[in-house]
């Protein structure tokens, strides 16, 4: 499919909604400028004129890539709806759709959410910084990330409080079968690529998730990549949580797990001496994170770190199967220095080798 440029995405995204809200009159207050560029997504900001109510005040388009999965798009309208039904932050999404033939790719528009995220002063580690604006990041980072943890722990505790069951019902209720947010029916996808792709140097992992289930626990609706750059705030306080395709019905641990995992993991584009001192500031916040978590809600220790080893083997298999594929992958841990961290981390927590 041809892509196309931000002009005519605009203008199409508007003939569309006009037609979808019956606001043929609806102009554009503010045309739709990118204000993000995901790995898998893009990020429009826009604001509509005389348009219906569900279409007031600021706006956002989120866009996917034309191969993206159309269910995907579905499924996160119906989670952050959900969500916001039931008073947590997520961004309202007034309208989805899934064919890629209108824009180019599923897309929503949702509620934008007013602020930054809770870790921009973080974001990138300084990359095309100067140097000394790299070293008085660094000098600054333990200070930050401890800043952050509070309010961090905050929002994902009164995620976890919510009735995961009610998101159950609502999956169900739409038409989508409820096991795409389950912990097993994650863990089954995951087996299904890895057979599919012949991913054999991958085996290994899912061998161990297997043999270690930790005892079964109170689940609880996670997001599954709950990380201060997927929080937005203003003027110091949350304001919501964005990027729920990882979301899952799973035990708390789940997601303190994978947020330690993603955030470990995820390479650091700086000189070796700068990326050593991010690595130990990162390790040390992320420790009080995990202790700030504890002093709210109890965790096993064995739970978190199975959980780390999923989320590294998860992020894994799709960087197996887009080589195997012979697809160009998006996304931090496609690259060589990415799936070389995932592999050293599920070595150090489990003993495993893996191989793509």
């Amino acid at each position: 499919m041809h892509q196309l440029d931000d002009a005519e995405i605009a203008r199409r995204l508007l003939h569309h909604l006009a037609r979808a809200f019956g606001c043929s009159d609806a102009v554009y207050l503010a045309t739709p400028a990118r204000i993000q560029g995901g790995f898998d997504t893009a990020i429009f900001g826009f604001t509509l004129d005389r348009a219906p109510p569900p279409l007031e005040g600021p706006l956002i388009l989120r866009l996917s890539h034309a191969n993206a999965d159309p269910a995907r798009v579905k499924l996160e309208t119906i989670v952050q709806n959900t969500l916001a039904d039931m008073e947590f932050p997520a961004p309202r999404v007034m309208m989805s759709e899934s064919d890629a033939g209108i824009l180019g790719g599923p897309f929503m528009v949702m509620r934008r959410v007013p602020g930054k995220p809770l870790g921009h002063a973080i974001e990138g580690f300084g990359a095309g910084s100067s140097l000394a604006e790299r070293m008085r990041l660094l000098l600054h980072l333990p200070a930050i990330l401890t800043e952050v943890i509070e309010q961090w722990v905050d929002v994902q505790i009164r995620l976890h409080q919510l009735p995961a069951e009610s998101l159950l019902q609502a999956v169900t209720a739409a038409g989508i079968d409820a096991r795409v947010i389950t912990f097993e029916g994650q863990l089954a996808r995951l087996r299904t690529i890895v057979e599919r792709c012949a991913l054999t140097g991958l085996e290994p992992g899912l061998a161990w998730l297997d043999q270690h289930r930790p005892s079964p626990a109170q689940a609880a609706i996670c997001h599954g990549d709950f990380h201060p750059l997927n929080i937005l705030a203003d003027d110091g306080k949350p304001t919501g949580v964005i990027d729920w395709p990882n979301v899952v019905i799973a035990e708390p641990a789940m997601d303190v797990g994978s947020a330690i995992a993603n955030i470990s993991a995820v390479p650091i584009n700086l000189p070796w001496a700068f990326r050593v001192a991010a690595r130990a500031a990162i390790g040390v916040a992320l420790r009080r994170y995990e202790r700030a978590y504890r002093v709210r809600r109890p965790l096993d220790d064995r739970a978190v770190r199975y959980y780390q080893v999923f989320r590294a083997v998860a992020q894994l298999v799709p960087v197996g199967a887009a080589r195997a594929t012979g697809h160009a992958g998006g996304g931090a841990f496609h690259s060589a220095t990415g799936a070389g961290n995932l592999i050293a981390l599920i070595k150090r927590l489990s003993g495993v080798s893996l191989r793509l």
